[in-house]
């Protein structure tokens, strides 16, 4: 499975693998707004950092509105069925990792980090929900 980048930061196309901790990443400022109204999740205030996060049937989305970059932009990262690709989800929170010991947005990476992370923590329950063959209960 793999995690899906959107970013407005710059117009072109990149393909690559999460597992190997490079995720898909697709610019479209388009689809990033329009993904957020759709999902009754737009941005209010453009003046800070801010990231909103939900599920789409067993998708893990997550949008970050990045305030304080030399360019205001958006990431959106999408993890397909979480609860079972957690090397996915542990990449995700590595990537949070990596920029937040690069000292970019701080303060809201961190946060994202620790929803990811709270995420991970509760994946055995997320297995029982969503009925995934390999949850065993104890």
């Amino acid at each position: 499975m793999s995690i899906c980048v959107i970013s407005l930061c710059n117009p072109q196309k990149i393909q690559t693998n999460m597992s190997n901790t490079n995720p898909i990443t697709t610019h479209d400022e388009v689809a990033i707004i329009d993904f957020l109204v759709d999902n009754n999740a737009m941005i209010k205030d453009f003046n800070r950092s801010q990231f909103v996060w939900f599920f789409i049937e067993e998708d893990f989305h997550i949008v970050l509105f990045l305030a304080e970059s030399t360019k205001k932009h958006f990431e959106k990262y999408v993890v397909e069925r979480f609860a079972e690709n957690m090397n996915d989800m542990i990449a995700l929170w590595n990537r949070f990792d990596q920029q937040i010991q690069q000292g970019n947005e701080i303060r809201i990476l961190k946060l994202a980090k620790n929803k990811v992370h709270d995420l991970i923590a509760m994946s055995e329950t997320f297995r029982a929900l969503f009925n995934r063959n390999d949850f065993e209960e104890e």
